[in-house]
């Protein structure tokens, strides 16, 4: 990304991996709708990887990166979802995981991830060489909607980029053009879900099965994705966008847009009241949640008197009525702060 966006991206300093941000703090109750279970964190999705990737695991021979390596061997060992694209979700996990969130996410030990490594305090055991997905989320944003918009579309970006280079190593390893059909067959990329078999349920393996998937490869899984990875190390930036073609292009264009956005110092001109929840109130303080339930503010009252002051005209003009009226100064940065968070919000994105 040094190569395709203007700039380095700034660092979401309010998630902090090693000691939870959504562990309850001090004096606080573990409730299940605002905070993540200490042995979970937000490790429960179970994480798709492209041949490449599982290839630049394998290879890692770094010893601190042992006890993460064995868990991608234990995926390939078990042979569920392993195919020359990549190391695929299991069906029973997916179907979990969409019918479950947002209300069991990072809530849930049967849909934790593979990788966890419980023995480090619940560090990632794939973290270098983790997918884009993993790569861009964050409980917490810094510039709030502004970023969460920003990491979402990197994400768009990094997950097609994989999955064309997964296809692009498929296709450049040689497999035969049987296997090949079997990989890719009619409507391959139609959003459709097919329902699950019992043998899926069951995470039963289909040796024969299995073995036509990898065709001319079969038995020789981890030396493909080695050779996957090593094609994909030696590919710049241009060369990545010109395999990944039309559709990479289209989200890199999006991901700078929505970077300059993250960077820009700018204040909205036009502000109204957002349709924020009140999670807690109290004599003093005020807690809200504006753009997500995961990252609420606390505002002092004196602040939340005067949010609905905000009615869709020019931001200065409200700020000079409020100073007026309340005698309340409002900083820029303030401001911009509340617009971040969707506690105000530009009129034209009110619902």
């Amino acid at each position: 990304m040094t190569k395709l966006l203007p700039g380095p991206i700034p660092r979401e300093m309010d998630t902090t991996c090693d000691n939870c941000a959504m562990w309850p703090g001090p004096g606080e109750q573990p409730r299940s709708d605002c905070f993540f279970l200490p042995e979970t964190k937000c490790c429960t999705y179970f994480p798709a990887l492209p041949n490449y990737l599982v290839g630049r695991i394998l290879e890692d021979g770094d010893p601190a990166f042992a006890a993460g390596r064995a868990t991608i061997e234990k995926r390939i060992e078990a042979r569920i979802g392993v195919t020359p694209v990549g190391l695929a979700t299991p069906p029973v996990h997916s179907l979990l995981y969409q019918q479950s969130r947002p209300l069991a996410f990072g809530r849930s030990r049967r849909l934790r991830c593979p990788h966890y490594q419980e023995e480090t305090g619940g560090r990632c055991g794939i973290w270098r060489h983790r997918n884009g997905t993993c790569a861009t989320w964050f409980c917490k944003h810094v510039r709030g909607a502004v970023g969460l918009r920003f990491w979402q579309a990197l994400d768009q970006l990094l997950t097609i980029t994989e999955r064309g280079l997964g296809r692009w190593c498929a296709l450049g390893l040689r497999l035969d053009a049987e296997t090949l059909h079997r990989l890719f067959p009619p409507g391959t990329d139609r959003v459709a879900t097919e329902p699950l078999d019992g043998s899926q349920i069951d995470e039963v393996v289909d040796d024969v099965r299995y073995r036509r998937l990898w065709g001319n490869w079969a038995g020789r899984e981890r030396e493909f994705y080695r050779k996957a990875a090593r094609l994909v190390d030696a590919l710049t930036w241009p060369e990545v966008a010109e395999i990944g073609g039309t559709d990479v292009h289209l989200f890199a264009s999006l991901a700078v847009d929505r970077y300059r956005d993250l960077v820009s110092p700018r204040t909205p001109k036009r502000l109204a009241a957002g349709p924020f929840q009140v999670v807690s109130a109290g004599p003093d303080m005020t807690r809200v949640a504006g753009y997500s339930g995961l990252h609420p503010l606390d505002l002092p009252t004196e602040l939340m008197r005067v949010i609905p002051c905000f009615d869709g005209r020019s931001t200065a003009q409200v700020v000079r009525s409020i100073r007026k009226e309340f005698g309340l100064r409002l900083a820029p940065g303030l401001v911009r702060k509340l617009a971040d968070f969707a506690i105000l919000t530009p009129p034209r994105e009110m619902p």
